[in-house]
C-alpha cells in the first residue's frame, strides 16, 4: 500500500541577520525557490505547502509550485517562535479539512543546497528501517575533542590530552544537526513529541551540503558553492 507525504515548509517575513532572508536574492532565484525545487524534485510529496505570514513569500511560493493554505498568525512568526508549533498550526488547518497524512516532512527554506535525491533517500531510510522519523545531520568539520570553552584570562590549559597527542584523522567522526529536513510519521509533529527520543535515525549530509543561511557571509559561501556546481 503507498503511503502519502505532506511537506511543509515554514518560512516567515520578518528575520534578523539578512533582511527578507527567506526570498533573499541567490544566484537569481528567491532563497525558497531551491527547497521548493527540491521537493519537487524527489517526486515522493502529495502536497508541498509553504506556511508564511508574508504575502510576499506567499505571492513567490505560489509561482514556485507551492501550495498557500493560510497565511500563519503573527504569534507564530516572531523571534521566539518555535518550528514544532508552525508545524501543529499546519496540520491542524490540513486536519479540519478531513484530510491526514502517513508522513510529513518539515524542509527548511534556509538550506538551499539540499536536493531532491536526498528528499528520496531520506523517504527510503525512513519506510526500509520503518523509523518513526529521520532527521538530516552534518559532517562536522572540528572535533569535538578540539572545542573548549574559554575562561575570563584566555588560558588553553584545557585543551590538552587526548587532543594535543592524536591525529585528526585517528579521531571518531562526529555530527550536527543540520537542520534541512526531518521527515516522520504525522503524529510525531502532531503530538510535537521530541524527535530525537523516538525511534529515529539519521541522515548524513557532506558539511558543504549543510550550511544553513543565517548571515551574509552564509549566503557567499552557497553562491560561490552553486556557481562552483552550475560551471
Amino acid at each position: 500500500m503507498n503511503k502519502s507525504f505532506l511537506c511543509i515548509i515554514p518560512a516567515r517575513g520578518g528575520s534578523k541577520g539578512i533582511l527578507n532572508k527567506n526570498i533573499v536574492d541567490l544566484n537569481g532565484h528567491p532563497l525558497i525557490h531551491y527547497i521548493i525545487n527540491a521537493a519537487k524534485l524527489s517526486n515522493i510529496f502529495d502536497r508541498i505547502i509553504v506556511s508564511t505570514d508574508s504575502k510576499t513569500i506567499a505571492e513567490i511560493s505560489v509561482k514556485e509550485g507551492a501550495e498557500i493554505l493560510f497565511l500563519r498568525p503573527s504569534f507564530l512568526s516572531t523571534d521566539d517562535s518555535m518550528v514544532e508549533d508552525t508545524i501543529v498550526h499546519a496540520l491542524k488547518f490540513i486536519e479540519n479539512e478531513d484530510k491526514k497524512y502517513d508522513y510529513v516532512c518539515l524542509l527548511q527554506p534556509t538550506s538551499p543546497l539540499l536536493e531532491g535525491h536526498d528528499i528520496k533517500k531520506v523517504k527510503d531510510i525512513l519506510l526500509k528501517k520503518k523509523a518513526e522519523i529521520i532527521v538530516s545531520v552534518g559532517e562536522n568539520p572540528i572535533n569535538i575533542e578540539w572545542t573548549i570553552s574559554l575562561s575570563d584570562d584566555l588560558s588553553l590549559n584545557k585543551l590538552s590530552g587526548k587532543a594535543c597527542s592524536t591525529n585528526r584523522q585517528n579521531f571518531e567522526k562526529t555530527y550536527f544537526l543540520n537542520g534541512a529536513i526531518y521527515m516522520g510519521e504525522w503524529d510525531i509533529f502532531y503530538n510535537k513529541k521530541d524527535y530525537y527520543s523516538q525511534k529515529s535515525y539519521a541522515y548524513i549530509m557532506p558539511y558543504e551540503k549543510s550550511i544553513d543561511i543565517d548571515s551574509e557571509f552564509d549566503l557567499k559561501i552557497v553562491k560561490f558553492l552553486l556557481n562552483e556546481k552550475e560551471g
